[in-house]
């Protein structure tokens, strides 16, 4: 992170412990949804507790770091850069916990026949933030590898919306579900599921402009 921050260690280490937070959210969200899957609700719900602490904390740390970009950064155009990046990340924490905040309230039954897609859609979902997490870090740190981070978390996000189409097309063709409203409900939580990683995708696609912006 040196090429950008010059001589702020302080700020430099502030990104990467917001850059974890994020990360750390990703992989939270992962193991919640394998507890919800297994019926364990008590600690589903430890883990939404943790993911609304690392929200708070992460929104800490963004503040300190918008503060130093602008007392002490001198390039306009590259302080606006990160402070977008960081404002952008900060959308994937939030849907991330409202995606399990909507599995607590509303407590839909996943029948077993399609539990493994929801889980493997958690996976690559978790995959795909921490890609992303990979691309921003080497943006400070490495620019010339960001696009190789970036083409996996298209990847990932790609396959994400395989496995969303997948459950949709299981819950509205199987006879196994007997109403139209517990169909409707799993397409629903597939989709919010799936929203974290279109969200990283739109982070991944401004990171690849400032990219371009550097270069030039």
């Amino acid at each position: 992170m040196i090429k950008i921050f010059g001589r702020i260690a302080r700020m430099e280490g502030d990104v990467k412990s917001y850059l974890y937070h994020v990360q750390r959210s990703a992989l939270i969200f992962d193991e919640a949804i394998h507890e919800y899957m297994d019926d364990d609700i008590a600690r589903f719900e430890i883990r939404l507790d943790e993911i609304g602490k690392l929200e708070s904390e992460a929104d800490r740390l963004r503040r300190k770091v918008r503060d130093k970009l602008y007392q002490h950064m001198l390039i306009p155009e590259v302080r606006g850069d990160v402070w977008e990046i960081l404002e952008s990340m900060d959308k994937l924490i939030d849907v991330t916990k409202k995606s399990l905040e909507n599995y607590s309230f509303e407590k839909p039954k996943i029948p077993e026949f399609i539990k493994s897609d929801f889980l493997n859609l958690s996976e690559y979902t978790t995959k795909t933030v921490e890609e992303l997490v990979n691309a921003v870090s080497a943006y400070f740190t490495n620019i010339t590898i960001v696009t190789d981070y970036s083409n996996k978390v298209l990847f990932f996000e790609n396959e994400v919306d395989k496995v969303e189409d997948t459950i949709k097309k299981i819950v509205f063709s199987t006879d196994k579900i007997q109403t139209l409203a517990e169909r409707i409900q799993l397409r629903y939580f597939a989709e919010k599921m799936a929203l974290i990683s279109d969200v990283a995708e739109s982070v991944c696609e401004k990171l690849s402009v400032f990219v371009i912006r550097r270069e030039i």
